[in-house]
């Protein structure tokens, strides 16, 4: 199940990399046929909002496609100097908003599964100027591949629902956090627990649907990492995921934690 999850998670991506030129709700992580009643309203900025962003480079200007659901790099407070890590970096967006805001004494790392995703974030990447600032890891992020205590800051946007293990994603950000590094990750969070079915349904997994934790469950994973001053930054209606016993209400969280 595990692996299928991810190899599901890794086409899904690959393929709307691959096939869409710009942003959409049809071309977001919550589709059409993923079971999610979607408020689209009430979320500015997510996978259902604002999905094609614009950015002025050195050597043109790129059309970046987002599948987040939050503004990390904006609530994350990035300073010149930091070391970011970027998990699950998809096309760029959240790397070149960080790098942006490093300067020449920092850098920013995205890790990401599908190569299709780190072509296109190598083409953007290259069009804005920022190949000395950026660097691209093939990874998965429950076995990050860098080194311990690497980074001052990590950030994350709409990836860690679809992670099956996200108790092993915490550890891993704790280990190659710098002592006193910090994270910011926006993510899918639900305000009951999601039915097993659902959660064995592939499709609706690697939609960023039936992965995400209970609220109060995702908090006791973080702690049991080893955060500590976890503070909620913002919180977005994100819609409903219609059950045969309930409608149980989604949440676009975006959470800060310290090592």
């Amino acid at each position: 199940m595990k692996e299928n999850v991810k190899e599901a998670v890794v086409k899904r991506y690959s393929d709307r990399i691959s096939t869409k030129s710009g942003g959409s709700c049809d071309s977001s992580c919550c589709s059409p046929g993923t079971g999610i009643s979607k408020n689209t309203e009430a979320v500015t900025g997510s996978c259902c909002g604002d999905t094609s962003h614009s950015a002025e480079g050195s050597t043109g200007r790129i059309e970046s496609q987002s599948f987040g659901c939050g503004n990390p790099v904006g609530l994350s407070s990035v300073r010149e100097g930091d070391i970011v890590v970027d998990l699950g970096s998809g096309a760029g967006l959240d790397c070149i908003r960080a790098a942006a805001k490093v300067g020449a004494a920092g850098k920013v790392v995205g890790v990401d599964m599908s190569e299709e995703m780190i072509s296109r974030a190598n083409q953007n990447i290259k069009t804005m100027g920022l190949e000395n600032t950026i660097t691209l890891v093939k990874g998965d992020i429950e076995d990050i591949p860098l080194h311990d205590n690497y980074a001052t800051l990590v950030i994350s946007n709409c990836v860690l629902a679809l992670a099956p293990d996200k108790q092993k994603v915490f550890n891993e950000v704790y280990r190659i956090l710098k002592p006193h590094g910090r994270f910011v990750i926006s993510d899918v969070v639900s305000a009951d627990t999601i039915p097993q079915e659902l959660r064995d349904d592939i499709e609706l997994f690697s939609s960023c649907v039936s992965g995400a934790s209970q609220v109060d469950e995702y908090f006791q994973i973080i702690k049991n990492a080893g955060f500590t001053n976890i503070e909620e930054l913002a919180r977005q209606n994100y819609g409903s995921l219609d059950t045969r016993e309930k409608s149980i209400e989604m949440y676009s969280l975006t959470i800060r934690g310290y090592k």
